[in-house]
Parts: C-alpha cells; structure tokens; sequence
C-alpha cells in the first residue's frame, strides 16, 4: 500500500476549495473497488511530457462499457474531438459545458458524460486525475493511451494503473 500511498501536492492541501481534493478523498475507494479500463488523455499539464519532477492534474477519457468492449481508436477520436472544444463557443449546447471546462483548466470533473452527437454509441465520460510520476513508465506521460483505474461508482475518480501492474509488453508499446 505504500506504492499506491499518493499524497496530495502541496499547491493543493493549501487549497481545500479546488475540487480535485475530490479524488484524493476517494482514493481508498478507488484503489480497492475500482475497475481497469482503458483511458484517453485529453488534456494534460505540459509539465508531464517532460522529464520533471512531481505529478500534475489532468483529463481523462473514458467508458464504463465492458473493456473488451471498447475500441480504442475511437477513444482517441472522442478525445481529439473533445480538445478541439477548447477555446470556443459550440452551438450545441450539450457541448457548452465541456468547451468551457476544457478552456478553463482550473475547473474539476468527475464522471462528465460525452455527449452523444460525439461519442456515438460507446458511452464517454471525462474525469479530472492527477498524474503520479511514479506510476508512470519513464515517470512522464508518452502516450495519450493508458490503462486506467476508474471508480464505477459516483463520484467517477480515475487514476491511470500503477505501472506495476501493466505487463511487460504493454510497458514497452507505452514507450514507444
């Protein structure tokens, strides 16, 4: 447990009214009654492509349909038509809110739904995470697909899969 122990970034215990504080109090219920699934970086702190130091929060896509179920390559549409959404004005009202979020940054979500004229079928969320360098091959985000942990219960806290538990294989393609 001491591995999973991810211990809030100091920026945030000095700000109880940011909402990501909202997945690190269901952490525990996270960890131990989460599911893995498959999720799509939607947007990150740029910090993470670099080799630095300490975690930075995140959006991650994802869906609650069995994961032998999803496709992953719409994932990656559904994302990349998600970031597209940001700085602008959509005339679809389902896609205000998300175009909003996504612009603004410092907005927290947990369990957001994709509307679907976006997702289509395969039914989307979207949920803030914060990136833990140590759970991550080469401590940075290099690929925008990862195995994720997902709580199926409200709130939808994420968290990508400790490396630990990716296999071998998986860790390699990641790098690539």
């Amino acid at each position: 447990m001491t591995y999973l122990r991810v211990p809030k970034p100091m920026w945030l215990r000095l700000n109880d009214t940011d909402k990501l504080n909202t997945l690190f109090q269901n952490k525990r219920t996270l960890f131990t009654h989460g599911v893995v699934t498959w999720g799509r970086v939607v947007q990150a702190n740029a910090a993470m492509f670099q080799s630095e130091k300490g975690g930075k929060p995140g959006e991650i896509l994802f869906s609650l349909d069995p994961p032998e179920s999803i496709d992953v390559g719409h994932l990656d549409f559904v994302a990349h038509s998600l970031f597209r959404l940001k700085g602008t004005q959509p005339t679809d009202e389902g896609l205000r809110p998300i175009a909003h979020y996504l612009t603004d940054e410092y907005i927290r979500v947990f369990g957001l739904s994709v509307p679907s004229t976006v997702s289509g079928e395969m039914r989307c969320e979207v949920s803030t995470t914060f990136f833990v360098r140590e759970h991550l091959p080469n401590r940075r985000l290099c690929n925008p697909l990862l195995p994720i942990i997902v709580n199926p219960q409200p709130p939808h806290v994420v968290m990508p899969l400790p490396d630990r538990y990716w296999p071998n294989e998986l860790i390699r393609w990641w790098r690539r």
